[in-house]
């Protein structure tokens, strides 16, 4: 593959642009930093002259008041009339012409008259001065140009009579701008005016120049761009290049009382500045370029140097590839260790590394061709057991099936499952279970012989291949010494292991058959061999497939039936034998099948209770029958309770009383009105895990029952043991109790035994009135059966209880009642 750009040239283009970025930055600070310092030079100079005007207008302003102050107390104004104040004053006046540049005087009487001055000379607005100054009895000042520039001050003057004359100096604004200007070091000063038009602001010089002068500022104004506002001439000033200069105009505003708006400006010639600061920017310029073209330069010729090592590894690399690991060599030994080199870099640690690999790659290489046989023979037999593998088993499968078919002889596949290993392994270890693996597979071996082909399947199963199978007998023949051979335990570190295999035989003479559908055949009927409690085997059948089928159909059915709604309750009343008080009521679930009917529990709870979707369907239970026993507790019938068979797998969850006690809380129900039946089997498969359950509902204050009791592991060690509430008998012994000696005296031992304990008896199926008068005889506690009442629809339950409930208690008919009457037994 050819290189378009190098990762150096890359990495070069990449260092490059930021530097140069980062010298562009720095150099864009300097020069906003040099631009800046002339914008803060023209804000120290405005700042600078405001203050000195300040000074310069308020000092001429305490002069000319002073004076008048100094010659109303040394002249006795007080005391003098208009005449003899006028007199006093055109005295003063030249003296006051040199003194304080006093240009004219005004003399107002007490009544507004005019005393002194000439009219003709007066400005306009005089006489409103003089008023305002009459009115507030305070100084009042005012500047004025037309031509020149005046400033204009009136005072308050006490004269006899306590009468006020009123007094106005004009002093000529020349010779304080002649003195701002050599403060300042100004290049040219004026005073303007700043009128506003349709164009903008425009500035009219009123102060007196000279021709030169005023032909010189009035181009410069003419200059200013129409857009810039006094508040920019004030606070930035305006930068004009004119005869080779770079002049700075800015305005200074002056204080007045009037409507127009007198401003100083000021045209400073900062060229030198300028200069300063273009000629230093150049010189950042200049030194940015320089230190980025030189370090370009030194980065260049770094890189250049990994760039040559980069494409001579690239060539060198592909040799690996190609196992030339001699000619990798050869060319790599002209190169020096690293290691041996003043300097070595990442890259020449990545030569040596690169020697290193190839030397390891050509030690792998003639290791790996003699691993290649082991790893093919380990792929194809089990770890453990040393036996043939999935894989490999079904290799040979299909070569039997090709060779028994074709000698009209039968290709036969027994499938073995360790039935219970599970409990060993949770028990005692995977460590104890991993050697009864490997002993089991030892008898299994030597069971069939060495002309047979055993595998190990996975797990606990193991799959044997019969070799020359004529028939079904011999198979058959088999398949029954696989499970003698267990009858022995097997010895495990001194401990015996009772196991038994369940097996199931798969037979085919047809040659179209695959390996893996004549596994599943013998897988499936391996299972229903552990369907009849294991150490047995089973043949295989097409009706075997077919229950399979139905199986995972029935499934897929109730999924679909949970979700509309299918299901329903039926609840059958338990009552008491002595008082006929309803007791509780069990919950009974039923389908309705849109298209088959109503499916009978006993068809697809046996089918779906070995799949995880039973757990679904046993908590919906429990959800509806708590959801209908808030109903009953809430409408007459508080003292009930609801009893709920809860399957062996629900038992063993570790959520159970968790979901239980949500529900609880959700339909605010006591918990004693909960009774949780199980059967035996669930019960005693796990007795001290059964006990810790028991513990638990108990704990919350639910009821626990032992469900058809007599049918399973029946023992008073487990019954004494086991923290239960109620016992249960099964109806095969109430059915059959009047006709037969031992089953009435297993129902009388039983109710006997049970009471003995503080256990509450309830017995099943009672149908017949002498089934229930012989009952309460042996003083059994509670009874249901279809004699009471069949399973009650949960859509018309009300309505039986309407029915046959009076004061709490169950009514029976009149026949129950005559027939009960005849055998003792009063209701």
């Amino acid at each position: 593959m050819k290189v378009s750009v190098s990762v150096t040239t890359k990495l070069l283009t990449v260092v490059s642009a930021m530097m140069l970025t980062a010298t562009i930055a720095i150099a864009a600070m300097l020069i906003a930093q040099s631009q800046i310092s002339i914008e803060q030079q023209h804000k120290d100079f405005q700042s600078k002259n405001q203050r000195q005007l300040a000074l310069m207008e308020e000092l001429l302003t305490v002069r000319l008041l002073v004076w008048v102050e100094t010659f109303s107390r040394w002249g006795k104004t007080e005391t003098l009339s208009e005449d003899e104040l006028a007199m006093a004053l055109q005295e003063s006046k030249d003296a006051l012409s040199v003194s304080l540049q006093i240009s004219d005087m005004w003399l107002f009487g007490p009544d507004g008259e005019l005393l002194m001055g000439e009219t003709g000379s007066m400005p306009s607005f005089v006489p409103n001065m003089e008023s305002l100054t009459r009115d507030t009895m305070r100084p009042q000042d005012n500047l004025r140009c037309s031509g020149s520039c005046y400033r204009y001050l009136s005072a308050p003057i006490m004269i006899d009579g306590q009468r006020v004359a009123v007094l106005v100096l004009s002093s000529n604004f020349a010779e304080l701008l002649a003195a701002l200007s050599q403060f300042s070091s100004a290049y040219k000063i004026a005073v303007v005016e700043s009128v506003e038009n349709d164009n903008g602001i425009a500035f009219n010089i009123v102060s007196r120049l000279s021709e030169t002068n005023a032909n010189l500022l009035n181009s410069l104004l003419a200059k200013i761009p129409g857009y810039t506002t006094t508040r920019d001439m004030v606070e930035s000033g305006a930068l004009l290049r004119q005869d080779k200069r770079d002049l700075m105009i800015s305005l200074l505003p002056m204080s007045t009382t009037g409507s127009t708006n007198y401003a100083i400006l000021f045209v400073r010639d900062i060229s030198e500045r300028i200069a300063s600061v273009e000629e230093y920017q150049n010189m950042v310029i200049g030194t940015a370029v320089s230190i980025f073209l030189l370090f370009t330069i030194i980065l260049l010729i770094l890189i250049q140097q990994y760039r040559r090592k980069l494409i001579q590894l690239s060539e060198q690399l592909p040799l690996l590839a190609e196992h030339r690991y001699h000619e990798f060599s050869l060319i790599n030994g002209r190169h020096r260790l690293w290691k041996d080199k003043t300097f070595p870099d990442e890259l020449d640690l990545l030569e040596e590394t690169a020697r290193n690999v190839a030397k390891r790659l050509e030690e792998q290489d003639s290791k790996l061709a003699a691993s290649n046989a082991q790893l093919e023979n380990m792929s194809m037999f089990d770890g453990l057991t040393g036996l043939p593998n999935r894989t490999m088993m079904t290799f040979q499968i299909e070569k039997q099936i090709a060779v028994a078919t074709k000698n009209s002889g039968l290709a036969a596949v027994l499938f073995l499952d360790l039935d219970d290993f599970k409990k060993v392994n949770d028990s005692h270890g995977h460590d104890v279970g991993d050697q009864l693996l490997s002993a089991a597979a030892e008898r299994i071996v030597r069971a069939v012989g060495d002309k047979h082909v055993v595998a190990r399947f996975g797990g606990d199963e193991f799959v044997v291949l019969l070799d020359d199978a004529k028939d079904k007998s011999q198979v058959e023949s088999v398949a029954q010494s696989l499970i003698d051979v267990f009858n022995r335990p097997i010895q495990i570190a001194s401990m015996p292991f009772y196991i038994s295999t369940s097996v199931g035989v798969a037979m085919t003479n047809q040659p179209d058959i695959k390996a893996v559908e004549l596994l599943r055949h013998a897988d499936i009927a391996m299972y229903e061999a552990k369907a009849q409690k294991g150490a047995a085997f089973r043949l295989y059948d097409a009706s075997m497939n077919v229950k399979v089928m139905r199986k995972v159909e029935l499934e897929r059915e109730a999924r679909v039936a949970l979700r509309e709604n299918q299901f329903s309750l039926a609840l059958q009343p338990q009552i008491d034998i002595q008082t006929n008080k309803v007791e509780g009521f069990e919950a009974l679930i039923r389908w309705r099948h849109p298209v088959k009917g109503v499916i009978a529990p006993g068809e697809f709870i046996p089918l779906l209770e070995s799949t995880p979707f039973m757990m679904e369907l046993d908590y919906w239970v429990m959800t509806r029958s708590l959801r209908i026993l808030n109903e009953l507790s809430t409408n007459g019938y508080p003292n009930v309770k609801m009893a709920i068979n809860v399957s062996a797998a629900q038992f063993s969850d570790p959520t159970l009383p968790h979901f239980l006690s949500q529900q609880l809380s959700l339909y605010e129900l006591a918990p004693e009105k909960v009774e949780l039946e199980l059967t035996e089997t669930a019960l005693v498969s796990d007795i001290n895990s059964a006990i810790d359950v028991c513990k638990a509902l108990q704990d919350m204050g639910c009821l626990v029952a032992i469900d058809d009791f007599g049918t399973g592991y029946s023992s008073l060690s487990y019954l004494k043991s086991l923290p239960v509430d109620y016992i249960k008998i099964d109806q095969s012994f109430i059915c059959g109790m009047l006709d037969n000696a031992d089953d009435k005296n297993i129902v009388q031992s039983t109710i006997s035994l049970v009471r003995s304990l503080g256990r509450t008896v309830i017995a099943e199926g009672v149908e017949t009135p002498e089934q229930l008068a012989q009952l309460g005889a042996f003083h059994c506690h509670q009874a249901q059966g279809y004699l009471i009442s069949a399973p009650i629809p949960e859509v018309d339950l009300w309505k039986r209880l309407e029915e046959h409930v009076v004061n709490g208690c169950w009514q029976m008919s009149d026949t129950v009642k005559s027939s009960l009457t005849q055998h003792q037994f009063e209701f």
